[in-house]
């Protein structure tokens, strides 16, 4: 028998087939997507995972005050190492796109098929957290 993880999906774009054999052949188990949209907060990814009862998320966060945050509760994000295969104004303008493969995100500014190569946790990742005592502004915030 083997063991199924939940796994939060995090980004503004629905995984394929594909993306979800990748992360499976990675992490050493089945997995099954729960999609929420791009989270930009560690509470709201915590939050997300409690509920659904996640066992791992991916995501996209920028901010290094909220990756510490999560690092600190013990999550340890998984982020997607992607490929931008082409660019265009409509689907059929866009060329080397393999839809077995890749995911075709369609924006307002036109269509993007994006490649994902692996997965990644951010600890094992060149990313330099800031110390959360360390001033900086969030665009966010006022001053």
């Amino acid at each position: 028998m083997s063991v199924i993880k939940i796994v939060l999906w995090a980004l503004d774009f629905t995984p394929n087939n594909h993306v979800q054999e990748t992360l499976s052949k990675q992490v050493g188990d089945e997995v099954v997507f729960v999609g929420v949209g791009a989270l930009t907060t560690a509470e709201e990814i915590i939050s997300a995972m409690t509920d659904l009862k996640a066992e791992e998320v991916v995501t996209a966060i920028e901010d290094p005050c909220e990756m510490h945050k999560l690092l600190d509760r013990g999550v340890q994000p998984l982020v997607a190492i992607i490929e931008e295969v082409c660019r265009a104004e409509i689907r059929e303008e866009c060329k080397g796109y393999n839809p077995n493969t890749d995911v075709l995100v369609e924006r307002g500014e036109g269509v993007v098929a994006l490649r994902i190569r692996e997965f990644a946790r951010v600890i094992d990742i060149m990313f330099q957290l800031v110390d959360p005592q360390e001033k900086h502004v969030h665009e966010h915030e006022e001053d």
